[in-house]
């Protein structure tokens, strides 16, 4: 149904056929529920029974859509529906919004599971059901009508703009304000708008209030408009296409002004058949000619209808007035009230039956601020539009009651003398409160902070190709070759499959298809697709490549791959996961020839195997376009040309042909789907059928010119339709204003957010803002599917882009530069809630490609390309830095290459020095920097001193001397590699070695440490453990060397400093204490340990606890003697599984695994008596998971319920001055690991979903949670003041380690280290991390710099200062195996 007013009259009559009704209509609705996580549970089978009655559906409407090589018109779904009627959408979204009750309930489904939703992105499965993840985007949306009384209040929303945008910022998400009414007429673009007077019926009213149709109303406004916006419903239309827009992609706040009036009644576009004749028969004859005459019976409508007959106003333009008039009072008398309700709708109620009405979740938002009294009854002398008025707001009024909060109405009598600030007041608070709602849910429904180590940006990608392929898929093209792909993917070719094409004939939406099947085609495929230029990490060969490795990496091996960022080392990865042929992949690289402009060609898999398939698409090189083809030197590269001289085989060569003549004149006749067909009404002119050319892109062209009013257009040929489209766009605003919204949308790089092409738009113009949002408004709605909203705001199609910069060259520099001097106006930094800070991202996003292209403008110069790599964005290192933090080095890259392009400089150098040691900077370390930004400083001071040592001169440029300055005299905290060489592994060690073991040569070398332990003497020194090698090492940290060897140890596992220079050490199973200066066994303890629980802990400087052989009973051993001076004895036949000393040696805990339920028995070791036997019925200990404070006030321990063994477990604390429970927390998901500080009185929780949470001893509340990890966080290990907290993944799925500063919950720094951590230790304050690498027999250790103040510094010069142990002995290697 084209027109927006007849909507209102399904709404009544067939509210039982509501569900099926949504079904028909098309898919992009009901995103705007909260069905995602819903979907994400259904299984795949169950999505696809939703969707199939949907595929069948669409078949004809796909036809039309048409689109190019980039793919497209994904607006036009969005619209489609909202130009339909309000009806199908009301039901559409009616459905959803029953969905969206439940809000609460799904959110612990995402996280329940991590794997499972990212396993599908990863496999390359379409996003289940239809849903689409929303964008970071909050707008408010103004329902009014007309009536200038809305001025001031509207005034108090704009004031509160600049406060709530900040707010919006400093999470991340855009924010703008939608109004589409005006309270006074306009300039000349404004919609025209009516006031509630009966005479503007039409809606055209321009704010006044005489009964005048021909003045205010240009006939061509009535006549070449789109159909549903003809007679005078262009306002209704706008606002309607304006809802539709957002409630797919955004989270909308309605605030809505109704008071006593409705605004101006509309004449209908259409009746249907059957309640046009009953008017008629009930009509007098002079009135039945009014309504033959203005409403015509449209025969190719479903169903059949009359039509109001827009095009008579031309010649009876001074009459007509009088006949609107009467026409209206007609149909007010002769319509039942229920038909009236179908029919004579209003702006205002369209708006609240779209958005209020139809979903739960914008009820839930709406601020309703009722002006006005609502009269009881109508004055004795009502007119009948003034009684119909009445009924109508009655109506409304007892609907909004029904379904909108009480607490969010705000009512504003007449007698009530209110200031703006206290309005204002109130408002800010009402959406305070919904936006920290949204944020909450946003948060809920991004993916999971576990990733199990998969990293965001990876998995980001996929949901935008997911995203954008979704779009895609409902659009249509010559499909005949799909055969031949599904034939190559089942069949055993191993080259690769070109498919080719002109520009505009749908090539990505036949890679969109092929994700739709590709999956019931061959159900074990995994499928790996890119779209080239869809974001920064496929704009260039080495990144799409890089993205590729990552997906099949995760997919083969579950970690990503760490090779540098060059297309050569990518290529390996990927031929290497092929070769293996474990999986069968299918890669798909859409559109190969906007990636790479030259023959090198060899990074092609090109024998793929038994397990391998991938398609390439390419576009035709077309002559005429050479130009804009052409790489920076100025010669167009035939690409297919260059794939043939592979050695492809021709078969492997398809083409995607234009449609065929009979599907061309479907496609014109039948294939607008509901966007443009409008239920048939639309017809586009048989001559325009006979045209050349039929590509998708075309097709797609063709209906939006019919759309937009135009059939009389006469078009020759078909190449100059996009020029032809923009000349039609530039009539219906004026020229410079579609000039520059084009250009705006056109010149940033992967879209622009609403809020900041408005916000360069308002800046050119110097419009005011509600003038400059409704020329926006009318922009999009008229643009339809040329606009393509996918995160950002984007043109479509490639083809049409191209057309908008070949007819406004001119001015592209002048909107470069405007977009440049906007972004560079805003902060860098957003100051957020707890003097949180987050980055501007758009700005460190866009600012540079925008000065890079101001300042090059249309030829390199010499002296311009001088400016260009000396820029601040080059040379600044914290801006770089926070460019990295903010964006991810992908972007920095991403800047690199596009002013080497620009300046026309080769890839492979450039000759300023910087600029080369940035690039290989970014390919050594670009998969680290992904990680997490923080590492920057730690990597390229590090980097910046190996190269030093390469080559000296390096010193001698002064912008790299300046940044080696920079890190040096950083001032907040940041990590420091002492490490030589990062990459190394002691080679000397291994010699030694080496010559010992000659006799059993064959036996390779086991690399690496099992344990490392704090040594307590003066200075900072660690001891590792080497179980397999059988030796110990004593480690000077600050030095980063090896100090004693202690070899012929037999199987050395744990280890318990004693005194200044020895330790316990539990050899097989016997503790021995050795001597670790002098390298001597003193004495082994009497008794041997349990094999599989041989625990033990230090009482004081003489005794140690250790867990029997038979775990009945714990030893206290005297450690000169090796005699058992006592035991403690749990009972017969009780089995102890742990053993938990405090650091002051006064308390021991053990668990008891044989009593049910699991108790704790606690020992005081100085009194030699069992204190407690602490148990909850029900519950067993974890007893792995537990800590004890240094003092032994309080034990920790993790309890889970024996009943419900699916529940997460919780966290106990009990007080062992009394023996009580003191504190009992239940997080959402299991705990993993457990610390406890009695300094910071907190207790520290690792989770399964990679939070780590801090809880007060004090008040028990949740102190704070900090986020990073992206596995669970299995490791928890405070420094030996407590008041730093390092943290990692054991299993090595997030491979980083990251500390804390526990006091204030504050990030202190982040290092992901080359290869997996296999054990690590902590030097008091954090001043030294020391990281034991798997197959690595050195250490790695990293100075934390800049944190701790006087004690820090009094630890390091300690660390300088003493020797360990006697002098003589130094650097020695001990052996006492004899």
């Amino acid at each position: 149904m084209g027109n927006v007013c007849s909507s209102g009259q399904k709404k009544k009559k067939d509210k039982d056929s509501s569900s099926e009704k949504s079904d028909d209509s098309p898919p992009y609705q009901e995103s705007s529920a909260d069905k995602k996580d819903a979907l994400l549970d259904n299984d795949a089978n169950e999505a696809n029974e939703k969707r199939a009655p949907l595929a069948d559906v669409e078949a004809l409407p796909e036809t039309m859509h048409s689109n190019d090589t980039n793919g497209n018109s994904q607006q036009q779904q969005q619209q489609q529906q909202q130009q339909q009627t309000t009806q199908p959408k009301h039901n559409a979204t009616e459905k959803d919004s029953n969905s969206t009750t439940p809000q609460g309930a799904p959110s612990d489904v995402g996280h329940a599971s991590p794997g499972l939703g990212n396993l599908s992105m990863l496999q390359g499965k379409p996003p289940p059901g239809r849903k689409i993840e929303r964008d970071k985007k909050i707008v408010i949306y103004i329902l009014a009508d007309n009536s200038t009384e809305y001025k001031k209040h509207k005034r108090v929303i704009y004031s509160l703009y600049k406060h709530f945008k900040s707010k919006c910022q400093s999470k991340g998400f855009d924010f703008i304000i939608a109004d589409v009414h005006d309270s006074e007429s306009l300039t000349k673009e404004g919609t025209a708008t009516g006031t509630q007077t009966k005479q503007g019926q039409d809606g055209q009213g321009n704010g006044n209030p005489k009964k005048d149709f021909s003045r205010l109303q240009e006939v061509k406004r009535w006549t070449q408009t789109p159909l549903e916006a003809q007679g005078g419903h262009e306002e209704a239309a706008n606002c309607l296409c304006e809802i539709t827009r957002h409630a797919t992609g955004a989270y909308i706040i309605p605030i809505l002004f109704l008071g006593s009036t409705l605004g101006t009644p509309m004449l209908p576009l259409t009746i249907e058949s059957q309640d046009f004749t009953s008017v008629l028969s009930a009509a007098s004859d002079a009135e039945k000619l009014l309504l033959e005459k203005w409403y015509t019976i449209d025969n190719s409508y479903q169903p059949m209808c009359h039509r109001l007959f827009t095009q008579q106003i031309d010649p009876y333009a001074n009459q007509v007035n009088g006949e609107l008039n009467e026409l209206l009072s007609v149909l007010l008398r002769l319509f039942s009230d229920d038909v009236k309700d179908s029919y004579l709708t209003t702006v205002v109620e369209q708006e609240i039956n779209n958005t209020v009405l139809m979903s739960q979740e914008l009820a839930k938002r709406c601020i309703w601020i009722q002006t006005g009294a609502q009269y009881s009854r109508a004055p004795d002398n009502a007119s009948q539009l003034e009684l119909e008025v009445l009924r109508r707001i009655t109506r409304i009024y007892a609907e909004l009651k029904n379904q909108l909060c009480e607490k969010n109405l705000i009512r504003l009598l007449p007698t009530m003398n209110i200031l703006d600030d206290e309005l204002s007041a109130v408002i800010e608070s009402l959406l305070d409160k919904s936006l920290t709602g949204i944020f909450e849910e946003h948060h809920q429904k991004s993916i999971p902070y576990n990733t199990l180590g998969v990293d965001r940006v990876l998995l980001e990608e996929l949901q935008l190709i997911g995203h954008y392929s979704k779009l895609l898929a409902q659009n249509s093209a010559n499909f005949d070759i799909m055969n031949d792909v599904k034939r190559y993917i089942r069949d055993g070719t191993a080259h690769p499959l070109v498919i080719s094409g002109a520009r505009g004939s749908g090539k990505s939406v036949l890679v969109s298809k092929i994700m739709e099947n590709v999956h019931r085609w061959k159900p074990e495929a995994q499928l790996v697709l890119r779209y080239a230029n869809l974001s920064a990490r496929s704009s260039d060969l080495s990144s799409l490549l890089g993205s590729i490795a990552n997906q099949m990496s995760v997919l083969e091996t579950g970690q990503q791959c760490q090779v540098p960022h060059t297309v050569e080392a990518y290529a390996g990865v990927i031929r290497e996961i092929l070769g293996r042929q474990q999986r069968f992949f299918v890669l798909i690289i859409d559109g190969l020839d906007e990636l790479q402009r030259d023959d090198a060609l060899d990074w092609l898999p090109m024998q793929l195997g038994s397990c391998g398939k991938l398609i390439l698409t390419v576009s035709d090189n077309e002559e005429d376009d050479a130009g804009s083809n052409a790489g920076a030197d100025g010669e167009s590269f035939d690409m297919l040309a260059a794939l043939a001289q592979l050695g492809i085989p021709q078969r492997c060569f398809l083409r995607l042909r234009q449609f065929t003549e009979r599907q061309w004149h479907d496609i014109l006749s039948s294939g607008g789907g509901d966007f443009y067909a409008a239920n048939g009404a639309l017809k586009l002119p048989d001559d325009w059928k006979s045209l050349h050319g039929k590509t998708p892109y075309h097709a797609k062209s063709l209906w939006w010119l019919a759309w937009l009013g135009h059939v009389a257009q006469p078009i020759s040929e078909i190449g100059d339709i996009s020029s032809k489209i923009l000349q039609v766009l530039e009539t219906k605003f004026t020229a410079d204003q579609v000039e520059l919204l084009l250009l705006i949308v056109r010149l940033s790089p992967w879209g622009i957010r609403e809020s900041d092409c408005l916000g360069v738009f308002q800046k050119i113009t110097q419009l005011e803002a509600q003038v400059a949002f409704k020329i926006w408004s009318k922009f999009c709605w008229l643009m339809g599917p040329m606009l393509l909203s996918l995160k950002n705001i984007r043109i479509a199609d490639r083809s049409f882009g191209r057309a908008i910069l070949a007819r406004y060259a001119q001015k592209q520099w002048l909107v470069h530069e405007a977009l440049r001097d906007y972004f560079d106006r805003q902060d860098s930094e957003f100051k957020g809630s707890a003097g949180a800070k987050t980055y501007n991202y758009q700005k460190y996003l866009k600012l540079p490609y925008h000065h890079f292209c101001a300042v090059i403008e249309d030829k390199p110069a010499p002296h311009k390309i001088d400016i260009l790599f000396n820029c601040f964005y080059f040379t600044d290192l914290q801006w770089i830095a926070n460019k990295v933090h903010a964006t991810g080095p992908e972007h920095l890259m991403h800047d690199i290459l596009h002013a080497e392009w620009l300046a026309g400089i080769s890839k492979e150098s450039s000759g300023y020095v910087h600029i080369n040691f940035l690039k290989h900077f970014l390919i050594r370390y670009l998969h680290e920097l992904s990680y997490d930004g923080q590492q920057f400083y730690t990597l390229v001071k590090y980097y910046l001193k190996t190269r030093f040592k390469e080559s000296s001169v390096l010193k001698d440029d002064e912008k790299i001397r300046s940044w080696w300055e920079y890190t040096n005299e950083l001032e907040f905290a940041f990590l420091e590699i002492l490490n030589n060489d990062l990459d190394a592994n002691d080679n000397d060690h291994d010699n030694a070695n080496d010559k010992q073991s000659t006799e059993d040569a064959a036996t390779p070398i086991v690399k690496g440490y099992d344990v490392l332990t704090n040594l307590p003497q003066p200075g900072c020194y660690v001891a590792s453990m080497s179980t397999e090698r059988a030796e110990i090492c004593i480690w000077d940290v600050k030095n980063c060397c090896r100090i004693r060897e202690l070899r012929g140890i037999q199987q050395p596992t744990a280890m318990c400093p004693v005194g200044n220079y020895e330790a316990a050490v539990l050899c097989r199973r016997e503790i021995r204490v050795i001597n670790l200066d002098e390298g001597k066994f003193k004495v082994t303890l009497k008794g041997v340990m349990n094999q599989k629980m041989p625990y033990f802990g230090l009482h004081d400087q003489n005794h140690l606890v250790c867990l029997s052989r038979n775990r009945m009973y714990v030893n206290l051993m005297n450690l000169e003697s090796g005699d058992c001076v006592t035991t403690f004895k749990a009972g017969e036949d009780r089995f102890l599984n742990s053993l938990l000393v405090s650091g002051d040696g006064r308390i021991l805990v053990c668990g008891d695994e044989t009593q049910k339920p699991f108790p704790l028995l606690v020992w005081h070791l100085s009194q030699r008596k069992l204190l407690y036997d602490l148990r909850i019925p029900h519950h067993d200990f974890v007893t792995s998971l537990s800590a004890i404070t240094h003092e032994g006030s309080y034990v920790c321990v993790v309890a889970k319920e024996l009943n419900e063994p699916t529940t997460p477990n919780f966290i106990v604390v009990y007080d062992l001055q009394s023996g009580t429970l003191f504190k009992k927390w239940k997080p959402s998901c299991n705990t993993v690991s457990l610390a406890i500080s009695q300094l910071n009185a907190c207790v520290i929780a690792g989770l399964e979903d990679a939070k780590i949470l801090i809880w007060d001893l004090v008040t028990g509340n949740c102190k704070c949670t900090l986020v990073g990890h992206n596995a669970p966080v299995t490791y928890l290990k405070l420094d030996p003041l407590g008041k730093v907290l390092l943290s990692y993944d054991k299993e090595g799925r997030d491979s980083a380690i990251r500390m804390w500063e526990l006091s204030t919950a504050k990030s202190l720094a982040v290092f992901k280290p080359p290869a997996q951590i296999s054990t690590c230790e902590i030097l008091p304050n954090g001043v030294f991390v020391v990281l034991a690498l798997k197959e690595r027999n050195d250490l790695l250790t990293l100075a934390l710099k800049n944190y701790g103040g006087s004690t820090a510094d009094a630890l390091e010069d300690d660390c300088g200062g003493t020797l360990y142990g006697n002098p003589d002995n130094q650097h020695k290697v001990f052996n006492l195996s004899n």
